[in-house]
């Protein structure tokens, strides 16, 4: 495989990764609600379903997706009742005024794979990777010429683009977490994070 196809796929990467979208807000309102760690940790699970997707493109296995209807529905589920949870817990906090625990207890082993988890279940739920990975790369890399060689490569270019592009996000809120931390625009912020988070929880079970 060529230099140019493995720069061409690392800027639909960077495009994919850096277009806000449900994983990203949702990586976003695990910071604000756990901190930086939590949320890399989910960031790390949606990287594990974007190579599922991948290799389902790559080893021409994309007409067995189409064979995971129960999976799928298991994996919107997850996801859903997660970002449901999240969501409830934001809404609660806005309504007693009062900063909420954690959605995991911070450290535990259970919450780190819980939350591990949940980052799995997002882009395995997520039409916009699924039609990324099974359509498009297919249309610009052919796919008849990755070889294992180039296959661990393009795995390794998913993670340069996810890490930095994830950084930045989580970065982002976890500086803005003082500042959220007064009454007022906790509250504020609460709402606005159920909000978007039950929102995104329908998206996943309407699509």
């Amino acid at each position: 495989m060529s230099i140019e196809t493995l720069l061409l796929f690392a800027g639909a990467l960077l495009v994919l990764f850096l277009t806000p979208g449900p994983g990203i807000a949702a990586m976003i309102a695990r910071t604000l609600d756990a901190g930086p760690w939590h949320a890399a940790i989910y960031g790390s699970g949606i990287l594990l379903g974007d190579m599922f997707w991948f290799t389902l493109a790559v080893t021409g296995l994309s007409a067995v997706a189409e064979q995971l209807g129960p999976f799928w529905l298991a994996a919107k589920l997850v996801g859903a009742s997660y970002l449901g949870w999240m969501a409830f817990k934001a809404f609660w906090s806005a309504w007693t005024g009062a900063r909420p625990k954690p959605v995991f207890k911070a450290g535990s082993k259970r919450g780190w794979i819980a939350t591990f988890l949940a980052g799995i279940a997002m882009p395995l739920s997520n039409p916009k990777p699924i039609v990324f990975y099974l359509t498009l790369v297919p249309a610009f890399v052919p796919i008849e010429a990755i070889t294992p060689l180039s296959y661990a490569a393009m795995l390794l270019i998913m993670v340069a683009m996810a890490v930095p592009t994830a950084g930045f996000y989580i970065g982002a809120a976890h500086r803005a977490r003082t500042w959220l931390s007064t009454p007022t625009v906790r509250r504020g912020a609460d709402i606005v994070t159920g909000c978007v988070m039950t929102g995104i929880a329908l998206l996943l079970l309407l699509r």
